[in-house]
């Protein structure tokens, strides 16, 4: 075959003679021949029924509304842990429900105390905006300004001493938050106490005044800062 041109066709037919056919399809559906999804017999049971025994349906069924006396113990109560877990809207549901709002625990602590010593400020205002008792006791004579000063809560000093709660209270031992506050060697609460009437020559038990305490932690400047401002203020009251 000389350059330029094209081959020509063979003639022969394939194998088997014959023309090549077309290959051939998969024969389509008819309609309505896919085979249908028939609806489930069984009934749908409720989500109760599925997670629940009878015996714990029953126990559901019988509370349909909270039963305090069932969720409670001397030392837990829902009222304290809400308090403390900042769940404000199921804290009013249970006082809405006639709830004591200074509900005691075994260790004498009300709500407030425990949003003190938690430091959630926005449950201790509502608990104050409600009518919490500020000046009520744990059975260790503590009240909630005792637990703001410990927990260096100086807002919620602040907020205390606004609901005029006494800054020279004591508890069982003769502490008054000015010792607590010393102890803790935090200037800026004992500060705020003297300013607010903190009486400085008050002794506890063992007769020990604020100053006493600022100066057994040694020599250090701390020391002689928490003794300077015992000494000075609220005779001065810039510093």
């Amino acid at each position: 075959m000389g350059m330029g041109q094209r081959p020509r066709p063979s003639g022969r037919r394939p194998p088997g003679g014959g023309a090549a056919s077309p290959r051939s399809l998969p024969p389509r559906c008819s309609p309505g021949s896919a085979p249908r999804g028939g609806k489930s017999s069984e009934k749908k049971r409720s989500f109760e029924e599925l997670l629940l025994t009878p015996e714990e349906m029953a126990i559901l069924d019988q509370n349909e509304t909270p039963d305090i006396t069932k969720i409670s113990s001397p030392k837990w109560h829902p009222l304290h842990s809400y308090a403390l877990a900042l769940q404000i809207p199921l804290m009013d549901s249970l006082l809405d429900s006639g709830v004591d709002i200074n509900l005691l625990d075994k260790d004498g602590f009300t709500p407030l105390h425990k949003a003190v010593i938690g430091k959630k400020e926005a449950v201790i205002s509502h608990l104050l905006r409600r009518g919490a008792n500020p000046h009520v006791r744990d059975r260790d004579g503590a009240t909630p300004l005792h637990y703001a000063v410990q927990v260096g809560a100086l807002q919620t000093v602040k907020l205390l001493i606004k609901n005029r709660v006494d800054v020279n209270v004591a508890d069982n031992d003769g502490w008054t938050p000015l010792h607590l506050a010393i102890q803790s060697r935090n200037r800026d609460i004992a500060k705020i106490l003297l300013v607010n009437g903190a009486d400085k020559t008050r002794r506890t038990k063992d007769g020990r005044t604020a100053l006493d305490i600022s100066l057994c932690f040694g020599r250090d400047f701390k020391s002689y800062d928490l003794a300077k401002l015992v000494k000075l203020v609220p005779a001065n009251r810039k510093m």
